[in-house]
């Protein structure tokens, strides 16, 4: 296996039924495809990054497959998420442990980065898999890595010298978390407290740097040599050749070394110099000697031999990302005292990476646990046991509720003022209830109380908005985001009525409950980010 973690693919057949997760979904796929069966059955491979970059994400959302037919994600989240959940209880089962569906609480991890709609997804993906509510937590994967380093012996904790103290740290210490998986890295800062919780320092930070850049690039030199058009023609036509590339690039990735000299061969199909040469009449060998390769790249049959250094340039924009990202980072006034840098997720398993992050940051203890890439999954365990681990945490955005109070001249837009049952009123306020990078206890609720506008009103549309700003005016302002709403029905009544609004920040997910106050009634559930 090139990792203990399968990949994030998943075959599905022509109906959209599921058969095939990880690594079985690649090798059923390349065999449909050397049999030319492959053509009505759907492939998803790194579907998660959908999520993340998905400006308007919403439930009917649909998701390419690699011919670029589409299916619902949010099927898709739940197939897989099912699949899982049955191996986990068949793999109990059949060591004889039987274990009752209603005593598992399940633990669904995210990256920290995602916006509270991509965790609102996943949730509803979970519950469409036969996961009830009140059984599954949101863990984000830098806390889950976080607080799984905290129980390893030193042993087990790989890096520059002074790893060895990453345990004994006293309270007060502050150390980041770099994530890096395969589509994102995802940044995280603690500082351990003295009743051994963590508290977070600054929200989570990061972006698209994963490994899947370097595979990126690598595809954009191929490209240079054989052209846009053949090297789709050969993705579209050899299936199973282009999954082999992948898994031949995979290798490379985790074993190739800042001090690596020689030539690097990694092995290409036949196929695609076929292809080049069929389609363009030239010879491959002749084509890359009359290019910018040519004393630095050799492509003999099923064999490309590359000087080490060119294939240390793939890794260039993920590293150069990162480290730049990193910098800006450490020059905040309350993250200049940093000590460690706790390296996680599959892609810290590149030397390349371990080195560049080492080389930028000499001060710094840098390390990487054993088994890095199986951090997250360990640690979720550990946060599904004591979610209160982490105790405060920065609130992302600044958050609030769309409101129209009484016009005031001179403080409000007289282009905004509305007659509403005879008062003059200002539309599209932003009332804040929480400012970005503020403290934020686990669990602490902050309140507010809205009052009816309109006599005879028979419900009360609490819309919420974030914003990057600290103080936004209006949630019309380009920073604002529209989340979700809350719903308040409300009694038959000739006066105005109040609704008391609660915002419980904190956890992964931001909830929130509104009361009406004359029945006492509680509107949570319909609180919808999507």
């Amino acid at each position: 296996l090139v990792s203990l973690k399968a990949p994030t693919c998943v075959l599905l057949s022509p109906q959209k039924e599921f058969i095939a997760f990880g690594y079985e979904a690649e090798d059923l796929y390349s065999e449909l495809a050397l049999d030319e069966n492959h053509y009505d059955h759907y492939f998803f491979k790194r579907f998660k990054m959908v999520l993340h970059e998905s400006r308007k994400l919403s439930r009917t959302i649909l998701i390419k497959d690699d011919k670029g037919k589409e299916a619902p994600a949010l099927d898709l989240f739940a197939q897989v998420i099912r699949y899982l959940k049955n191996h986990l209880l068949s793999a109990l089962d059949t060591k004889g442990t039987t274990v009752n569906n209603k005593d598992i609480h399940w633990v669904l991890t995210v990256p920290a980065i995602w916006t509270d709609s991509a965790k609102q997804f996943m949730r509803e993906a979970a519950n469409k898999a036969g996961i009830l509510t009140e059984q599954l937590t949101i863990c984000l994967e830098p806390e889950a890595a976080s607080l799984y380093c905290q129980h390893l012996p030193t042993t087990k904790l790989m890096g520059n010298p002074g790893t060895q103290s990453f345990l004994s740290n006293s309270s007060g210490t502050k150390y980041m978390i770099i994530d890096l998986g395969g589509g994102t890295a995802d940044i995280t800062i603690h500082q351990k407290q003295c009743d051994g919780t963590l508290k977070e320092l600054h929200r989570p930070t990061g972006g698209p740097w994963g490994g899947t850049k370097v595979d990126e690039a690598f595809h954009q030199m191929i490209i240079k040599i054989v052209g846009a058009s053949c090297f789709q023609k050969f993705k579209d036509d050899f299936k199973a050749d282009d999954l082999d590339i992948h898994r031949e690039l995979e290798t490379k990735k985790r074993t190739i070394k800042p001090e690596s000299n020689s030539k690097i061969t990694i092995k290409l199909p036949v196929s695609l110099v076929t292809t080049f040469e069929e389609e363009t009449g030239e010879k491959m060998k002749e084509v890359i000697q009359q290019m910018q390769y040519a004393n630095k790249m050799t492509w003999q049959t099923d064999k490309l031999r590359m000087e080490a250094d060119l294939f240390k340039e793939l890794f260039k924009e993920p590293v150069n990302m990162l480290v730049e990202h990193l910098q800006e980072l450490m020059k905040r006034d309350n993250l200049t005292d940093i000590s460690t840098l706790l390296m996680v997720g599959g892609f810290s398993e590149s030397p390349m990476m371990l080195d560049a992050v080492m080389k930028s940051f000499p001060d710094k203890k840098v390390i990487v646990p054993e088994d890095a890439g199986l951090a997250v999954l360990k640690g979720a365990v550990l946060f599904g046991h004591k979610p209160q681990s982490i105790t405060i945490r920065k609130a992302r955005y600044t958050y609030g509720i769309n409101i129209s109070p009484p016009f005031v001249r001179g403080d409000h837009s007289p282009a905004r003022k509305v007659t509403i049952d005879g008062v003059d009123r200002v539309k599209d306020v932003f009332k804040k209830y929480i400012q970005c990078d503020q403290d934020i206890r686990v669990g602490e609720a902050v309140s507010g109380r809205h009052v009816t506008i309109k006599s005879n009103q028979s419900e009360m549309l609490l819309k919420i908005f974030a914003s990057e700003d600290p103080s936004p005016k209006y949630v019309t302002d380009n920073s604002c985001e529209y989340l979700g709403k809350v719903v308040v029905k409300l009694p038959e009544a000739k006066e105005r009525l109040k609704v008391d609004v609660k915002m419980i920040f904190g956890e992964t997910e931001l909830m929130v409950e509104a009361k009406e106050s004359t029945t006492g009634k509680v509107y949570s559930s319909y609180f919808d980010f999507l």
